[in-house]
């Protein structure tokens, strides 16, 4: 069982798309490596045990700016209850709401329109306030500047994730380890990302939040052709979005439904982690080209500087081990 165990991960692995690998800069296993491939890494990646316990899950979100100006950048933010969603969304470029609904939050009534495997539901609306100086792209961010220490291990695990993303339709995956002006993330392009993304015109009134976004053939479209649309930032109209989750499940602190590892608990690998939405300003210490409004622009160097606009941040603050 161990022989066929460790021949069906190799076999994921050199299926990936080596195209996916090149862009995301994940150089393949060596020999050393490859020794690591076995039941037992597999094993030791879920294991429970000297797993650290982690506190109740504290989360904040980017304080917003009463005069609309620039946010901070900033990892610390204004601390809120998720029970008293929505939330204030206010910057030089966006203003709105933001609206989390999670499944296992006491007191939740939302349903997720029956997908029972969906673990939360994050809502954005509001309007743009003036047109996008870089690309927009939604990641997964660890909130520190240093460069995270990739082991053969978790090279495993982010190779899996990127397999996971590719067949949820991700093909331009921006990921770093962070250093020299990056954060460590995990990223796209915000409009490819989002699971809906609605455009109310004035006069006309957006869907209320906390409610169900059903999938319309522009969804499909947009997320099936993205580079083909022709959609650019109207200033004039209101943004729906919504993104579903089914893998990281934070009350419990563990990432489910994984390629290969199948699950694995966080905390093996960081206390926090941010979802961001931001615009690329600079690639490499240079200024982006103006992307004049189009959601199609791409950034797929260093994200040196950045202007984030909207940010929730998750944390399980380390305890005890587990059983003492």
């Amino acid at each position: 069982h161990r022989h066929d165990t460790e021949h069906c991960i190799r076999k994921h692995l050199e299926t990936m798309s080596s195209d996916l690998l090149h862009q995301s800069k994940i150089t393949p296993l060596n020999s050393t490596e490859e020794a690591i491939l076995t039941q037992e890494s597999i094993e030791a990646l879920t294991l429970e045990e000297d797993v650290l316990t982690y506190g109740e899950l504290q989360t904040q979100v980017q304080t917003p700016t009463q005069d609309g100006s620039p946010a901070s950048e900033s990892f610390d933010g204004t601390s809120i209850d998720l029970a008293k969603s929505p939330f204030e969304i206010n910057n030089d470029l966006f203003e709105g709401l933001i609206h989390v609904l999670m499944r296992d939050l006491p007191g939740n009534t939302y349903d997720f329109d029956g997908d029972k495997d969906v673990l939360w539901e994050i809502q954005i609306q509001g309007k743009f306030k003036r047109q996008i100086k870089g690309p927009i792209y939604l990641a997964l961010e660890l909130p520190q500047n240093e460069k995270y220490k990739v082991t053969a291990p978790m090279k495993m695990v982010i190779r899996a994730c990127l397999q996971l993303m590719k067949t949820m339709g991700h093909k331009d995956v921006h990921i770093a380890f962070g250093g020299g002006g990056e954060l460590p993330h995990m990223g796209a392009p915000a409009f490819h990302s989002f699971d809906r993304v609605v455009v109310t015109p004035p006069g006309e009134s957006p869907p209320p939040l906390g409610t169900h976004l059903p999938k319309r053939p522009c969804d499909i479209q947009r997320r099936k052709n993205f580079f083909k649309i022709d959609q650019k930032i109207d200033l004039d109209s209101t943004y729906t979005f919504s993104m579903k989750n089914r893998r990281f499940d934070p009350i419990n602190w563990k990432v489910v439904g994984v390629p290969i590892v199948r699950q694995f608990t966080v905390s093996r690998y960081t206390e926090s982690v941010r979802l961001s939405v931001y615009e690329v300003l600079e690639e490499n210490g240079k200024p982006v080209e103006d992307p004049k409004g189009k959601v199609t622009a791409m950034a797929r160097k260093k994200h040196t500087k950045r202007n984030h606009f909207l940010w929730i941040k998750l944390s399980r603050k380390q305890g005890d081990k587990q059983g003492k």
